[in-house]
């Protein structure tokens, strides 16, 4: 009777720590439910599009220097409205991704310089900020040899994407097109996000007076993710000849961001064998969830 008793106990008990061995678990991180793909809202390629240049610029909380580039930015931007899409690669802060290391050893880096259309001047792609101007003058004044149009759909902290590039001519060579998702307003608390300001008591700096470092700042044009490879997915010959298109669809987890602060940068770029040989052929930016059309 004792025997039996005490098994029943010993197994009652065997239950009770196994069913609250399960209790303690920690409920995994949930996976957003994919968004659906975009309902074609891209229309037919229309043959016409607009030269469009991308400012891809190195930067750093840390950077001293950097805020002359954000005003530099800002002022090619101004002179040539809707044709400057700029992106913002950081280095060694908490803003920092994968793709840095890609640019980096394919162009090198300098905090407060950057590549316009990836194209050389005077034997350097990477370029200073004072080089931006003119050298996107050059770039917006070339023919479109292709356009981009870009739509997307947001379902909770699934982002649905669906990028289309048509070409106006055949093209001979290795083509990529890339996808970048970029925030409007990434900002957090500390030396990895507050933005050293070394023009802080110059008076005819944008951001004279508004500290040093700059706490809480608002970082703008940032690169997040990368949708394609970090140096782009290569496109087909095929699909490389007068009214040709490709097709890419992509879908991103944007947990912990701000779906309204968030942009798609998709380009399509000649892909060469050594830091000065490539070229961005088109560029174009949409807000997420809204269709950009050709133009």
């Amino acid at each position: 009777m004792l025997l039996k008793r005490f098994g029943y106990t010993w197994i009652l008990g065997l239950m009770i720590l196994i069913s609250c061995s399960k209790d303690d678990d920690s409920p995994a991180t949930p996976t957003p439910t994919p968004a659906p793909p975009p309902s074609s809202g891209i229309g037919t390629p229309t043959g016409t599009y607009t030269r469009k240049v991308l400012l891809e610029y190195h930067t750093a909380a840390w950077c001293g220097t950097c805020p002359d580039a954000f005003s530099k930015r800002d002022q090619v931007m101004n002179a040539f409205p809707g044709k400057v899409i700029p992106v913002e690669i950081h280095q060694s802060d908490a803003m920092q991704i994968p793709l840095f290391m890609n640019i980096d050893a394919t162009f090198g880096s300098n905090p407060a310089s950057g590549m316009v259309n990836r194209v050389p001047s005077l034997g350097t792609v990477l370029l200073n900020r004072t080089q931006w101007m003119s050298n996107v003058t050059v770039q917006t004044g070339a023919a479109a040899k292709c356009g981009l149009a870009i739509n997307s759909t947001i379902n909770g902290n699934s982002l649905a994407v669906e990028v289309q590039a048509a070409y106006k001519e055949a093209l001979s060579g290795n083509y990529a097109i890339t996808v970048y998702l970029t925030s409007m307003n990434v900002s957090g608390t500390g030396s990895q996000y507050d933005q050293v300001n070394s023009y802080n008591n110059d008076p005819s700096s944008s951001y004279y007076h508004l500290g040093n470092p700059m706490v809480g700042f608002k970082h703008q044009y940032v690169v997040k993710k990368v949708l394609t490879a970090n140096m782009g997915d290569a496109i087909a010959a095929s699909e490389l000849i007068a009214g040709g298109l490709t097709k890419k669809n992509f879908t991103a987890d944007i947990t912990g961001m701000d779906a309204a602060e968030l942009y798609l940068v998709a380009f399509v770029t000649k892909n060469g064998t050594s830091a000065t040989t490539y070229e961005v052929l088109n560029v174009q930016r949409a807000k997420a969830g809204v269709l950009q059309n050709w133009n």
